[in-house]
């Protein structure tokens, strides 16, 4: 038995510590009392889709009568099933994401959403997280994602817009514009970068990086990093979702230029260019490669299939060859 959460040895669904952190409760099961078909196609009141983010639905829960219940107003979780059999390893997608949320919290000391794995009573594994922008009372914390800050949308600027409006380097220039504490934050977001590239997530996108004002309004910090996953086990994706120079289509390091894909150096220049001390920004690359060992027992711990265990090791090996430092 392993908690569903932080994947520790336990006696039950969850240990003690993640099911006061997750769900306020001492003891709480991972079973929920309904299908995908149930809430799909709606239990009693008309259930929606709060979002499709490419091929993964996306469905509101709330606390009913001590349980999680399918909700369309005034949710406090969201729950991911795997439901896109196109993709190979798709029913490997809720392991995938919950691992690698864990890993970034765990082993890499970022802050992430709170995240869990449920099953459906028929079975099969779903992802949980918990909304950041939700307060105890029930009232919202204001929250904008990128394209919202950089006021991107499909009428303005395409179809396609969550991938080709802005490189990464633009998205730190608006940090700097919005947010107060802006060396705090960019070293933030520059290990979510080296992480995402770790782990092989090529699907991090303008959206899935946000600013809120939890504490005082109009006061921005970015959230906890969310939809952390290696999406290379289900498709093949491109290293990275943004270009991460502003300038991509002229600036070209010499180790992308022999090898074709982004490596240490790039990441460096990208860090003196949003403002990190050189020394610094060596060290993240650096604790980056420098927990292999610890990640591989993660993945052995988590719920993946054989397959994609032994896939994901593939993948955060070849990454991290690239991030080595000469």
């Amino acid at each position: 038995m392993r908690c569903r959460s932080c994947l520790r040895e336990c006696e039950d669904d969850f240990c003690r510590t993640c099911s006061r952190k997750i769900f306020n409760k001492d003891k709480f099961s991972a079973k929920l009392d309904f299908t995908l078909p149930d809430i799909a196609q709606g239990t009693g009141d008309v259930v929606k889709r709060i979002s499709i983010s490419g091929a993964q639905i996306k469905f509101s829960l709330r606390f009913g009568w001590k349980k999680l219940e399918p909700t369309d107003r005034a949710g406090t979780y969201i729950l991911k099933p795997a439901t896109s059999m196109r993709f190979r390893l798709f029913r490997d997608m809720p392991a995938n994401e919950h691992v690698t949320m864990q890993m970034a919290k765990q082993i890499f000391k970022m802050n992430v959403a709170e995240s869990a794995l449920m099953e459906f009573s028929s079975g099969e594994f779903a992802y949980l997280t918990k909304r950041f922008d939700v307060r105890k009372d029930g009232t919202r914390i204001h929250q904008e994602d990128f394209a919202q800050v950089a006021d991107l949308c499909s009428q303005n600027a395409g179809s396609n817009f969550k991938y080709e409006g802005i490189s990464y380097e633009e998205i730190a220039r608006l940090i700097k514009r919005h947010v107060s504490a802006y060396i705090v934050a960019a070293e933030e977001f520059f290990k979510i970068i080296l992480f995402n590239y770790l782990v092989c997530n090529g699907d991090a996108h303008i959206k899935n990086f946000s600013i809120y004002s939890p504490n005082k309004e109009g006061i921005f910090v970015l959230t906890p990093a969310y939809d952390l996953l290696n999406t290379s086990l289900h498709a093949s994706d491109e290293r990275m979702a943004l270009d991460l120079f502003a300038d991509e289509e002229d600036y070209e390091s010499d180790f992308f230029s022999a090898n074709g894909f982004y490596g240490a150096p790039d990441f460096m220049e990208f860090a003196k260019r949003i403002g990190i001390v050189e020394k610094r920004a060596e060290r993240f690359i650096r604790e980056m490669t420098n927990h292999l060992d610890e990640m591989n027992e993660m993945i052995d711990a988590s719920f993946l299939s054989e397959e994609a265990k032994a896939k994901y090791k593939e993948c955060i090996y070849d990454r991290a060859r690239a991030l080595e430092i000469s």
